[in-house]
């Protein structure tokens, strides 16, 4: 069997931090180099026009239009030219073997005759179907078109989550989709002695997510403030969100924002933040912070979740 020696690897964010799409771009492309294969690294979202045009013209586009989730990165002047970034990127690397995409939105079909691999959670026709629950307009209709497009040109497309795979084998003609399921994404190397030490006396549960997440906080929260006249000692930690995303915190909550784990102050205060609570917390319906959620259990930390079909 032939050994893949050198790939180039797209994704929507700088692969070598650890802050791009849940720490996944970082680990994939670091297993990949510690297996012994050469990677090309390609950020695909990184365009002085696109950071122009969404501090202007799709800023005033989603004042007007706020029920939708159609913006810049969906539109086909930025898919045009991003297909012009990527057959840059394929001229500069001529060895590469594979050329693999971490999303389902963009690839190198019709572009290059190496094979093209696409890995990502889910399409932007899943999104509208399970998250937003209503029909797309002719814009988001148009993206959806593009994408699958993207998805029948792929020579593998690679799925995070079964449920997900299986809806899409349904949905497309390509033969080669394929569940291939999650790991721990974790930088964190401390024994579980230790861990489940600083946990035994602790009164601290921390909530772990983005304002995508901002329905689980307030029922944590709202739950907190009955828990506290019980156990006056109790603290909520809330990661990923700042004071300023409530109208009013009860005493004893804690905002500590988004925390980068490039950098090593904040990566630290996250795993003591972590390592430090009794529970992790975030019920928000239909999906939690999943990442965050697998990487909570695999540091010894029990989780209340909402349970969602994939994550089960």
């Amino acid at each position: 069997m032939h050994k893949v020696k050198e790939v180039t690897v797209f994704s929507i964010g700088d692969s070598r931090k650890l802050q791009s799409w849940s720490n996944v771009p970082f680990f994939f492309t670091e297993t990949l180099i510690a297996k012994g294969v050469r990677v090309n690294r390609i950020d695909i979202n990184r365009t002085i026009v696109g950071k122009v045009l969404n501090k202007t013209i799709w800023r005033a586009f989603n004042k007007i239009n706020r029920n939708t989730y159609y913006d810049y990165s969906r539109s086909l002047f930025h898919h045009l030219l991003l297909r012009l970034k990527i057959k840059s990127a394929l001229t500069r690397h001529p060895s590469a073997e594979v050329n693999i995409f971490l999303t389902f939105s963009a690839s190198s079909a019709g572009l290059d005759d190496r094979p093209t691999v696409l890995f990502c959670d889910w399409t932007y026709d899943h999104h509208f179907r399970y998250f937003e629950e209503k029909p797309p307009n002719a814009a988001e209709l148009a993206s959806m078109a593009r994408e699958d497009r993207q998805i029948e040109g792929a020579d593998l497309v690679l799925v995070l989550f079964p449920g997900i795979a299986a809806y899409m084998k349904g949905r497309y003609r390509n033969p080669n989709i394929f569940y291939l399921g999650n790991v721990v994404n974790t930088v964190a190397e401390v024994s579980g002695d230790e861990i489940l030490q600083r946990k035994a006396g602790s009164f601290e549960i921390l909530f772990v997510g983005g304002k995508k997440y901002l329905e689980g906080a307030r029922r944590l929260i709202e739950t907190y403030q009955s828990l506290k006249a019980r156990y006056p000692q109790l603290v909520l930690n809330i990661v990923g969100m700042t004071a300023a995303d409530f109208a009013l915190l009860p005493s004893g909550v804690r905002c500590h924002g988004y925390l980068d784990k490039d950098d090593p102050a904040q990566r630290n205060r996250y795993y003591a933040l972590l390592m430090g609570s009794k529970v992790l917390v975030n019920t928000t319906p239909k999906w939690g912070a999943f990442s965050a959620t697998l990487e909570a259990m695999h540091l010894y930390t029990p989780i209340i979740i909402t349970p969602y079909a994939e994550f089960v």
